[in-house]
């Protein structure tokens, strides 16, 4: 019994040391605002055009500490990659990437693993992007 214990609470214990690191996961996914259509993307003066409005289908892989999504939509700038080193042990925090302009954005996560929601935010723009398993 003791032996069963303690075998059970050193696996738990070497599994939780970074639950990013050995995760590997792919799902479908859909990223669009957070609150729908906006035109307070950019101050309003980029609210309207496809790259902030229209939603990107695409797929999520979790290979190692990398996160990729591979957008399938016409829309350009959708796809991204970012390494997850920096999330906490439980799998929650935040992460910077850095898209194809050259622009900063950071992806927020709760706790957890696997296919999950995120969230997306750029340094410069007031628009929130949520990223959600497609079912």
């Amino acid at each position: 019994m003791r032996l069963g214990l303690f075998l059970t609470t050193l696996v738990g214990l070497a599994g939780a040391s970074h639950i990013s690191s050995a995760a590997e996961a792919t799902w479908a996914a859909v990223g669009a605002l957070e609150d729908g259509l906006s035109t307070s993307c950019g101050g309003g003066s980029i609210g309207t055009t496809p790259e902030f409005t229209s939603p990107a289908y695409g797929q999520v892989d979790i290979k190692g500490n990398t996160l990729t999504f591979r957008s399938t939509s016409p829309i350009p700038n959708h796809s991204f990659t970012v390494d997850l080193k920096a999330l906490q042990p439980d799998g929650s925090g935040k992460v910077v990437g850095i898209d194809k302009n050259n622009r900063e954005f950071y992806l927020t996560f709760d706790p957890g693993s696997g296919a999950r929601t995120f969230h997306m935010t750029y340094r410069l723009k007031a628009c929130r992007r949520v990223y959600t398993p497609k079912t």
